[in-house]
């Protein structure tokens, strides 16, 4: 069986889960993904007035979203 190696840990994991796109094992992939997830939500913001919460990617998405609330 292949494997390939991690690049944050440098263990070994299968060779399935490389042909899936993961270039991390499942603990290392956890992690990042949990870091990853904490500063996304730091990253969103209502669109509008009683709008639902999204998330925020980009500088010109913001200036976009509060340029709407001052045209008034």
């Amino acid at each position: 069986m292949k494997t390939t190696i991690c690049r944050y840990c440098g263990e070994d994991y299968p060779m399935k889960r490389f042909d899936l796109g993961y270039l991390t094992c499942l603990d290392c992939g956890d992690i990042k993904a949990q870091e990853e997830k904490a500063f996304k939500a730091k990253c969103t913001a209502p669109a509008y007035n009683k709008s639902a919460y999204f998330y925020v990617s980009s500088k010109e998405q913001v200036v976009g979203v509060f340029k709407c609330g001052s045209n008034k």
